[in-house]
């Protein structure tokens, strides 16, 4: 993941690829430089980059632990009081400052694995971060640089989008069922949910 300076402008890449001699060369779709002929790839001063998160070895063990990863993600990020949260399809939900960097490194508050891939994004509203996984479950984070779980329920079936809120009520869809979720809220017709629809709502 990248977060890039959006008020630059021309080639803004990390890098530059050049000839032996320092000369900056055409772009090329396969291969940027071919060092066999003396290419090689150079810092771009220009560069619109801030930082870039692959790994961060926060416990300074010497490795690239699985938590410390940034995995492929189909999610965006969502960001609230300089806090950026987002999810990836490894199953981890990670939090960083959204400002802060450390040599073109984020600072990275927490990770949670879920244990489950995530495909949609995360969603936060009223001080909270919302993210669903596979399993169907949609797991509730208190908007903070500290980890802390407020919430975790089982949606029924795996959840592939991502949580909306609307009127203060919270809509989940997962594989074959669309869930509206509101306080006090009661069924329309008086229809009594099942145990399941009952469970998942409280």
């Amino acid at each position: 993941m990248y977060c890039i300076d959006p008020t630059k402008s021309g080639d803004v890449s990390l890098e530059l690829a050049v000839d032996k001699n320092g000369k900056a060369i055409p772009h090329k779709r396969l291969q940027a430089v071919d060092v066999s002929k003396g290419e090689k790839a150079i810092p771009n001063p220009n560069s619109a980059v801030v930082w870039h998160y692959d790994t961060i070895d926060r416990n300074k063990n010497g490795k690239k632990d699985f938590e410390e990863t940034m995995h492929r993600t189909i999610g965006s990020a969502a960001i609230k009081d300089d806090l950026l949260f987002i999810s990836d399809m490894a199953g981890l939900v990670h939090c960083l400052d959204a400002k802060k960097s450390e040599n073109g490194k984020p600072v990275v508050y927490w990770t949670h694995d879920m244990f489950a891939a995530a495909w949609g994004s995360v969603l936060i509203v009223d001080g909270k971060v919302y993210v669903g996984d596979e399993d169907g479950d949609i797991t509730v984070f208190e908007l903070s640089n500290k980890m802390k779980i407020l919430s975790e329920k089982n949606m029924m079936s795996a959840i592939y989008s991502t949580p909306v809120v609307a009127d203060n009520t919270l809509y989940i869809s997962n594989k074959n069922t669309l869930l509206a979720l509101k306080t006090g809220a009661k069924l329309k017709g008086g229809v009594k949910p099942s145990t399941e629809e009952e469970s998942a709502s409280k």
